[in-house]
């Protein structure tokens, strides 16, 4: 069965040729962006919470300027900004984004095969298909300087010194002019004229970084004005550095990637590349009481392990043997998850959680959603949104209805309580203290496995709030814009953290919060023994 599944998926990954450009009116375009309004006011369960917990901006009152964007948009590059801009300001919290090609193929060969039910016609992907390559070349893109700026009192200092055509620019040069503006008229121009337009948020945060934004596929940098400190003013032309900011937590929060830069003598380094462990659970250890586990995700090997469940069987291997081998020496293990983007819940029950528990524990969650899109659902679609959050795979063994907490009405929410039990399993050799390593990047399952972690009480918590996107009762399901015919992640499903904050607001709070840190460089035993946040593991606690 398996080695048909693999024939019929890559027949259909090699027919996704081709795709015809759209071809949308004004009417078209008006269309979509009135579409994502009327989900969010009939189904969302996060606009109204974020404008009240948050400020957010409201996306009825933004809507008539959205519309008049797709309106006068001149291109389907541009059309698809808009759509970007008003879609991240509607799903700013939970899971969101365009679904990708390899996915969108995956979801049609389910819905062909009747594996899955997402209410969407599988006959759409081509044309879902042409939105998703469009989009590789629109990612959020940050373009920065081959050298670092200080913003302070007002003025853009440089940091580094910087060689260009035998001319060094000392550090401690101030920036006075960027393409002939000023720094106020360079940052007013780019929040008018660039992408950053179609951004509902703040975009004060620019004001910090000045040069940080890619300006379009023609851009390749800055003519600036420097006043050296022996007060002479030098003209250049900075190069940028172009790099693409992929974690969804950074461009949710519009948060800025800002790397340690190389000082670059020359315009040939063009992009900077995160060290990141070639495995996805690397074992190491720090001291000899002390073990690390970094875990980059909770579906190593994409979607394939959705059928084969390989890498969750051999992670879980890697880490027995490591742990097997200390024979017990280890006092404090810490878990690293910073940075991990998710996966499925097996991953972190089967290999994270019943290894590490000497008796069963039971803990319940409670979900809510709109009743509205509560009542549309289609039974065929519920079950596939419940098949990886909340089946009885998932350790659930009960799940009822309940009163809505105080705030929500019950004629528009209804809520959920999950009950899971979890029966230890495959016991690691390890009996010291437990620490996970949590951010503001660690996210969907991965923030499940923080979650559950927090409820049960196994290992505390270090570092900083998670962003959330932890599934209780339902999965996220996905919407086809009717006129373009992308097709988008939705967030329907709030749950409720242990002390009664919204998940997808304001993630998972840690034990013991730690001031923010850069993670290490690399995944090594010396890199890691500088992280600030695990010698604090190793010394504090």
């Amino acid at each position: 069965m398996k080695i048909l599944l693999i024939i019929i998926y890559s027949t259909i990954i090699s027919g996704c040729g081709t795709i015809p450009t759209p071809q949308l009116s004004a009417e078209d375009r008006k269309r979509d962006i009135e579409f994502l309004a009327e989900w969010a006011r009939d189904y969302s369960p996060l606009v109204g919470l974020a404008e009240k917990h948050k400020s957010y901006p409201s996306y009825e009152a933004l809507l008539p300027k959205y519309i008049n964007y797709a309106e006068q948009a001149q291109s389907n590059e541009e059309f698809y900004q808009v759509v970007r801009g008003y879609y991240d300001l509607i799903f700013s919290a939970g899971h969101h984004g365009l679904i990708r090609e390899k996915t969108l193929k995956l979801g049609q060969l389910g819905i062909l095969l009747g594996v899955i039910d997402l209410d969407i016609s599988p006959f759409t992907a081509d044309k879902a298909c042409y939105w998703s390559r469009l989009a590789k070349g629109n990612l959020t893109v940050r373009a920065y300087p081959p050298f670092q700026i200080l913003y302070e009192d007002d003025k853009y200092i440089t940091t580094d010194d910087w060689k260009e055509d035998g001319f060094t620019v000392p550090k401690g040069s101030k920036i006075i002019k960027v393409n002939g503006m000023n720094c106020t008229e360079y940052l007013n121009y780019i929040r008018e004229n660039t992408s950053l337009k179609y951004d509902a948020f703040s975009k004060d945060w620019i004001k910090k970084y000045l040069l940080i934004i890619y300006e379009g596929d023609d851009f390749k940098g800055w003519q600036v004005d420097f006043l050296l400190p022996d007060s002479s003013i030098h003209s250049a032309f900075v190069p940028m550095i172009r790099i693409y900011i992929l974690p969804l937590t950074m461009i949710r929060e519009r948060t800025p990637l800002i790397p340690k830069i190389k000082v670059s003598h020359t315009p040939k380094e063009k992009a900077i590349h995160h060290i990141k462990p070639k495995e996805n659970c690397t074992c190491i250890e720090l001291t000899d009481e002390i073990a690390y586990i970094r875990i980059r995700s909770m579906m190593p090997g994409g979607l394939w392990n959705l059928i084969f469940h390989s890498g969750y069987k051999n992670d879980g291997k890697i880490i027995k043997s490591f742990l097997k081998s200390s024979n017990g020496k280890y006092s404090k293990l810490i878990i690293d998850i910073r940075g991990n983007q998710g996966g499925v819940p097996y991953y972190f029950y089967e290999n994270l959680i019943r290894p590490f528990m000497d008796k069963p524990v039971t803990y319940e969650q409670v979900a809510g959603m709109r009743r509205k899109y509560r009542n549309n659902l289609k039974p065929s679609v519920l079950k596939t949104l419940r098949k990886w959050c909340s089946s009885k795979k998932e350790h659930v063994v009960n799940i009822e209805e309940v009163d809505a907490p105080l705030g929500f009405e019950s004629t528009e929410w209804v809520f959920y309580r999950i009950i899971r039990r979890i029966e230890p399993r495959n016991r690691y050799d390890f009996d010291g203290s437990l620490y996970i390593l949590v951010d503001s990047r660690t996210f969907s399952a991965a923030d499940d496995y923080a979650n559950a972690i927090k409820r049960i009480g196994l290992a505390k918590l270090v570092g900083r709030n998670t962003s959330g996107g932890s599934s209780a009762y339902i999965g996220s399901p996905v919407i086809r814009l009717p006129a373009s015919g992308m097709i988008l992640r939705v967030e329907t499903e709030i749950v409720i953290n242990p002390e009664g904050s919204i998940n997808e607001l304001f993630g998972t709070p840690p034990d013991v919060e730690l001031p923010p840190a850069n993670p290490p460089k690399s995944i090594t035993r010396e890199e890691l023994l500088k992280d600030e946040w695990i010698k604090y593991i190793i010394h504090e606690i």
